[in-house]
C-alpha cells in the first residue's frame, strides 16, 4: 500500500511540474539565450527571411512637419473681414472664349449689410448664384452688390460667374494667350487656388502678373501643368485690390476664328438694330393692319374662287387647278380621265357676263373656240401662268389701299438682317483657313433661312406643314448660330421681327375695309373646315347630294382636302357631275379623292415643264 501511494504521489509531482517545463522559451525574459533564438528563427513579416531590424517599418510623416508647399499664414486675417479663400475655375473653348466660376468664403466680422464684388473688364453674364444684385461701374470696374438688410455675419460663401472673350492676340507666328483671372476686390485674400483648362495640349510656360507685384508675383505662387490644364495657388496673402493675370504663348492656330470676340461685333451689332428699327418703323407706318374679326362661316367667301386662297391667305400665287375646278362645279367644264391617265377638259357650256371679265377672258383662251383641252398641253399651261398673274393684280386693286407699303421690300429687309446676324455669329466660330467662305455661306444661308421663316407663316394658314416645319427648323437654326457665336441677344430679336412682320404681311399689304372683310370671310371659311365634323357634313349631304364635290376645291386650296374627304367616310356619295374617268369614278369620298387628286398632279406637271 505505502508503494502505490508514494508511486500516486510521484506521478502528482511530474504532472504540476511538466506545464513549467514545457513553456515557451522566448516567454521567459530573464533567458537572454531564448532572446537570441527568437530573433534568429522568426521570418520578418515580409517572407523574406530578413531580421526586423534589417527592414524596419518606415514611420508615417509627423503632421507637425512641414509639407513642400507653404499656403499663406491667414492669422493676420483674423481681426478684419477678408477672403478665407478663393476657388477660380476657368475653361476655355476652341475659339478662345474663357467661362470662370468663382467660389469665394468670405469671413465677416462684424456685420455687413452690402458686399460687392467686382469683375474683370468685358465680362459677359456675370452673375451671383442664389443672390439678386444691382450693378455698378467705377473707373471702368463693373461691380455687383449683394444686399441683405438683416446684413450678413460670419462666413458667407458666394459662387460668381461670367464669361470673357476677345483674351487672343496674334503674335509673330503664335498667339498669346491674355486671361485675367483675379480682379480689383475690396477685400485681402488668403488662399487662391485656380484651373485653367485649355481646349487642346500645349508646351509653353505661362507667366503671371500683378498689379502689386508686376512679374514678381510668380515668387508668391506656385504653379503646375499636365499640359493641358495650368493649377496654381498662393502662399502668401493677395492684398485687397490686387490683380492676377496669366500670360500663355501658344502656337499659331491653337485657337480657331476671331478668337472669340469679332472685330466687326460692335458695327455689325449697331446695323443689325438700325435696321430692325428701321423695319418695324416701316411696318408700323405703312403695313399695319387693324386686327381681323374671324368668325367661323359654313359657305365659301362671297365673290372668292378657290384660285384666289393662296393668294388671299398667304400672299402666294394663284393656283390655275383650282380655278378650272370652280369652273367645274359651276357646269363650265368637266373633267375626263382617260385610260392612260391624261386628263381632258370639256367645255360644258359657254362662259357669260356673270363671271368676272379677266375669268372669261381665260376661258376663252383655253378652249380658243374648240370643245377639248388637254390638260398637258401648251397651251393649258400658258393660260395657267397668265392666269397665275392676273389673279393677284385682279385682288391688288380691290383689297389693299394705294398707301400701303410694299410687303416684299419689307420681308427682304428682314431677310437681310438674317444675314448679317448669321455672319455675325459665324464670324466668332468660323475657323481660320476658309474664314472668308464660311462667312459667305452664312451670309447666304441667313438669308435664305429669313426667307423660310417667313414663308412658314403663310403656309401655315394653307396647312402646308412642310414649309411650316422647314420655317421653323431654320428659326431654331438661327438661334442655335447665334449662341453658337455669343450672338443671342443679337440673334432672338432678329428672329422675333422676322417672324413677325411674316405673320403681319400673310394676307398682303395695308388693307381697306373692303379688303378686311373678304380676309375675315376666307379665314372663317378656314376655321369652319378645321373644326367641322363628321356629323355637320352629313347633314349637309342629305341638303345637297352634290356638297362634297362643291366644297372639296376650297378644302383642297386651303391644304385640307383629304381631311375634309375623310370626314365623309361611310358615306354613299351620288356620281360627280363634272369629273368622269374611263376606269369608273369611285363613289366613296377618299376614293374620289385620291382619283381627283392624281388628275391635279398630272395638271400641276403640265404647269411646270
Amino acid at each position: 500500500m505505502r508503494r502505490v501511494l508514494a508511486a500516486l504521489l510521484l506521478c502528482c509531482c511530474l504532472l504540476a511540474v511538466c506545464p513549467a517545463a514545457l513553456a515557451d522559451p522566448a516567454q521567459t525574459p530573464e533567458d537572454p539565450a531564448a532572446e537570441d533564438l527568437v530573433g534568429a528563427d522568426t521570418p520578418a513579416e515580409d517572407g523574406s527571411g530578413d531580421t526586423a531590424p534589417a527592414e524596419a517599418p518606415q514611420e508615417e510623416p509627423s503632421a507637425e512637419e512641414p509639407s513642400q508647399t507653404v499656403g499663406p499664414d491667414l492669422s493676420a486675417l483674423e481681426s478684419e473681414t477678408a477672403i478665407r479663400s478663393m476657388e477660380i475655375s476657368c475653361v476655355l473653348d476652341s475659339s478662345g472664349r474663357m467661362s470662370v466660376t468663382q467660389t469665394v468664403e468670405l469671413a465677416i466680422v462684424g456685420t455687413l449689410e452690402e458686399i460687392r464684388f467686382s469683375f474683370p473688364q468685358g465680362a459677359k453674364k456675370a452673375d451671383i448664384e442664389g443672390y439678386w444684385t444691382s450693378s455698378s461701374k467705377e473707373n471702368g470696374v463693373k461691380y455687383l452688390t449683394v444686399s441683405n438688410r438683416k446684413g450678413f455675419t460670419g462666413t458667407q460663401t458666394f459662387r460668381l460667374s461670367y464669361t470673357l472673350s476677345g483674351l487672343v492676340s496674334a503674335g509673330e507666328a503664335s498667339q498669346v494667350l491674355t486671361a485675367p483671372l483675379l480682379s480689383l476686390q475690396d477685400y485681402q485674400i488668403g488662399l487662391l487656388t485656380f484651373s485653367i483648362r485649355l481646349p487642346d495640349t500645349f508646351s509653353s510656360t505661362p507667366r503671371f502678373t500683378s498689379g502689386y507685384f508686376g512679374s514678381l508675383v510668380e515668387d508668391l505662387i506656385t504653379v503646375t501643368s499636365d499640359g493641358q490644364t495650368i493649377t496654381g495657388s498662393n502662399h502668401e496673402i493677395m492684398r485687397d485690390n490686387d490683380t492676377l493675370t496669366m500670360i500663355l504663348t501658344l502656337p499659331e492656330g491653337y485657337f480657331s476664328g476671331n478668337y472669340g470676340e469679332s472685330k466687326l461685333s460692335p458695327v455689325m451689332t449697331t446695323i443689325i438694330f438700325v435696321l430692325l428699327a428701321l423695319a418695324l418703323l416701316y411696318w408700323l407706318r405703312f403695313l399695319k393692319n387693324p386686327p381681323l374679326r374671324v368668325q367661323a362661316r359654313a359657305l365659301p367667301p362671297d365673290g372668292v374662287t378657290p384660285g384666289d386662297i393662296p393668294f388671299l391667305l398667304a400672299g402666294g400665287h394663284a393656283d390655275f387647278n383650282m380655278l378650272v375646278s370652280h369652273w367645274a362645279v359651276l357646269g363650265y367644264v368637266s373633267f375626263y380621265v382617260n385610260k392612260a391617265g391624261n386628263v381632258i377638259l370639256r367645255r360644258r357650256m359657254a362662259m357669260g357676263n356673270e363671271r368676272r371679265a379677266f375669268e372669261r377672258k381665260l376661258f376663252d383662251l383655253l378652249f380658243g373656240g374648240e370643245t377639248l383641252c388637254d390638260g398637258a398641253s401648251l397651251r393649258y399651261k400658258k393660260v395657267g401662268e397668265k392666269a397665275m398673274a392676273v389673279i393677284p393684280r385682279y385682288w391688288s386693286k380691290r383689297l389693299y389701299d394705294k398707301r400701303s407699303g410694299s410687303p416684299t421690300l419689307l420681308r427682304g429687309l428682314c431677310c437681310l438682317v438674317c444675314a448679317l446676324a448669321a455672319f455675325l455669329a459665324m464670324d466668332a466660330v468660323a475657323p481660320e483657313k476658309l474664314h472668308g467662305l464660311f462667312l459667305f455661306v452664312s451670309l447666304i444661308a441667313g438669308f435664305a433661312m429669313g426667307w423660310l421663316v417667313q414663308r412658314a407663316c403663310g403656309a401655315y394658314y394653307l396647312n402646308d406643314w412642310v414649309w411650316t416645319g422647314f420655317g421653323a427648323a431654320c428659326g431654331l437654326g438661327l438661334l442655335i448660330i447665334g449662341g453658337m457665336g455669343g450672338a443671342t441677344l443679337t440673334m432672338l430679336p432678329t428672329v422675333a421681327v422676322t417672324a413677325l412682320i411674316g405673320w403681319q404681311t400673310a394676307h398682303g399689304g395695308l388693307r381697306r375695309p373692303y379688303g378686311d372683310e373678304v380676309i375675315g370671310q376666307t379665314l372663317g371659311f378656314r376655321r369652319f373646315l378645321l373644326n367641322t365634323t363628321d356629323r355637320h357634313v352629313t347633314q349637309m349631304l342629305r341638303r345637297d347630294p352634290q356638297y362634297f364635290y362643291k366644297i372639296l376645291p376650297y378644302a383642297e386650296a386651303m391644304g385640307q382636302g383629304r381631311r375634309f374627304a375623310a370626314l365623309f367616310h361611310g358615306c354613299r356619295l351620288e356620281p360627280c357631275q363634272w369629273f368622269e374617268a374611263a376606269r369608273g369614278v369611285p363613289t366613296t369620298a377618299d376614293a374620289f379623292y385620291d382619283a381627283y387628286a392624281d388628275a391635279l398632279d398630272m395638271l400641276n406637271i403640265s404647269l411646270r415643264k
